[in-house]
C-alpha cells in the first residue's frame, strides 16, 4: 500500500512539472507570435485595466448607440496606440519596465487623435490641402502605428508598409511596369491621415466593430468558467478508449477555438491542461505538440468567430457575417473530421493507451449543471438568423454570458 502510494505521489509530482514546464513553453510560443508584451504589477496594472476597460465601454455602447465612423475608427486607434506603447516594450531588455520614452509615444498617440476630432468638420474638408498642422500629426500618427506594429508583431509588417510608401514617393524613378506619377508628401499625409481610406479605412473598421465585441465577448465567457467547462465536457464525452485522450484534445479545440478565433490562445489554453493527458496515453512530445497545434489552428475556421480574416471577408465581399458562418461550417467540419480520422489510425503507430479520467460527474450531470455555457454560443447565431447584425448578435450574447 505504502509503495503504491509513494509511486501514486511520484506520478503526481511529475505531472505538475510537466504542466509546469508546458506553461512556459507555450508563454514563449505566444511571446513569438503575439509579441512580447510586459508583465505589470501594482498601480501600472490596475492603470491599465482601467483604460481597457474603458475602452471595452466605448466599443459596447457603439454597438447600441450611435458614433460617426471616423469618430469611433479614431477613439479605436488612439485607445490602441496608449495601450501598446504601454503593454509592449520596445526592445526585450525593457520587459519589465515601462521607459519614459513609452510615455511620450502613448501621449502623442492621444494627441494625433484628439487633434482630429477637436476640429473635425473642417478638418476631414483639409484632406486634399492640409496645413503644416496636419502634414505634421498626420507624420507622427503613420510613425506611431510603424513603431507599434513593430512591437506587437515584429518587423515583417512595418516593413511592407514602409515599402509601399517608398513606392508612393519614388513612382517617376522606377522603370516600366512600375513607374507611376508619384505622390507628394502633402497627399499620403491627407490619404493616409484625413480620410477613411487609409489608416481608418476597411482593416480598423472591422477591428473598431466586430473584432473588438467578439474579443470581449470571449473574454466574458472565458472569466464565466466556459473554457474549463468545454474542457471538461470533452473529457467527459471521449473517455475510456485508447483514442479517447487524441478525440478529446480534438473536440476541446473545436469547443474552445469558436469563441476564442485564435490558434495561438486555443492551443496554449488546451495543452496545459492536455499535454500530461496526451503524454500518459503514450503519445510522444512530437506527436502530441503536432495534435494541440492542428486542433488549435482550427480556431481560425471555426464558427462563429473564426479569426479577424472572417470580419475582413464579409465586409469586402459586401456579404452578410452569417453567410460567412454558414460557407465556413463545411470545411470546419471536414478539418475536426480529419484530425478526429488520423487520431484513429494514429492510435495503434503510437500505442495510445487508455487512461484514467476523472468520473466525477457524468457527461448528462455536466450538461445539465453546466450546460448554459452553450446558451451564448447557439445565441450568437440565432439572433443573426432572426436578422440582426453581427454587432448587435454579440452584443446581446455577451450579455447572455
Amino acid at each position: 500500500m505504502r509503495e503504491n502510494l509513494e509511486e501514486e505521489k511520484k506520478r503526481s509530482d511529475q505531472e505538475v512539472v510537466i504542466s509546469e514546464e508546458a506553461l512556459q513553453e507555450a508563454a514563449k510560443y505566444v511571446e513569438e507570435e503575439e509579441g512580447p508584451s510586459r508583465r505589470l504589477t501594482g498601480r501600472m496594472d490596475a492603470f491599465i485595466t482601467v483604460v481597457a476597460v474603458v475602452m471595452s465601454l466605448v466599443h459596447l455602447y457603439a454597438a447600441v448607440g450611435v458614433i460617426m465612423t471616423q469618430v469611433l475608427r479614431g477613439i479605436h486607434v488612439m485607445f490602441v496606440l496608449f495601450l501598446s506603447f504601454l503593454v509592449f516594450p520596445s526592445f526585450k531588455r525593457f520587459k519589465n519596465r515601462i521607459i519614459w520614452y513609452d510615455y511620450l509615444l502613448a501621449l502623442l498617440g492621444i494627441a494625433t487623435i484628439v487633434y482630429m476630432l477637436i476640429d473635425f468638420d473642417q478638418f476631414i474638408y483639409r484632406s486634399v490641402v492640409p496645413n503644416s498642422w496636419d502634414i505634421f500629426f498626420g507624420i507622427v500618427l503613420i510613425l506611431l502605428v510603424l513603431e507599434a506594429t513593430r512591437r506587437s508583431s515584429g518587423w515583417i509588417m512595418p516593413g511592407v508598409v514602409i515599402a509601399f510608401l517608398v513606392y508612393a514617393f519614388i513612382g517617376p524613378m522606377l522603370p516600366p511596369p512600375w513607374t507611376h506619377r508619384g505622390y507628394d508628401l502633402d497627399r499620403i499625409v491627407g490619404h493616409m491621415y484625413m480620410t477613411l481610406e487609409g489608416i481608418f479605412g476597411v482593416p480598423i473598421d472591422v477591428s473598431s466593430t466586430f473584432i473588438i465585441l467578439f474579443t470581449i465577448w470571449g473574454a466574458f465567457l472565458d472569466l464565466s468558467g466556459a473554457g474549463k467547462f468545454f474542457i471538461d465536457f470533452s473529457f467527459a464525452a471521449m473517455g475510456g478508449k485508447a483514442t479517447s485522450a487524441g478525440r478529446t484534445v480534438t473536440l476541446a479545440s473545436f469547443l474552445l477555438g469558436g469563441p476564442s478565433g485564435s490558434g495561438v490562445a486555443t492551443t496554449v489554453t488546451l495543452g496545459s491542461v492536455a499535454y500530461p493527458m496526451l503524454a500518459k496515453a503514450g503519445y510522444s512530445k512530437e506527436a502530441a505538440g503536432g495534435l494541440l497545434s492542428a486542433g488549435g489552428i482550427g480556431a481560425l475556421l471555426s464558427p462563429p468567430d473564426l479569426g479577424a480574416a472572417a470580419f475582413l471577408i464579409a465586409e469586402f465581399l459586401k456579404i452578410s457575417y452569417l453567410d460567412v458562418i454558414v460557407m465556413a461550417s463545411i470545411p470546419t467540419i471536414l478539418y475536426y473530421w480529419a484530425i478526429f480520422l488520423m487520431v484513429e489510425f494514429d492510435a495503434k503507430k503510437f500505442g495510445a493507451r487508455v487512461i484514467a479520467f476523472d468520473r466525477t460527474h457524468s457527461l448528462w450531470d455536466l450538461t445539465r449543471m453546466y450546460g448554459f455555457h452553450f446558451t451564448s454560443l447557439i445565441a450568437i447565431v440565432g439572433i443573426m438568423v432572426l436578422g440582426y447584425t453581427p454587432i448587435m448578435a454579440v452584443f446581446w450574447s455577451t450579455v447572455i454570458a
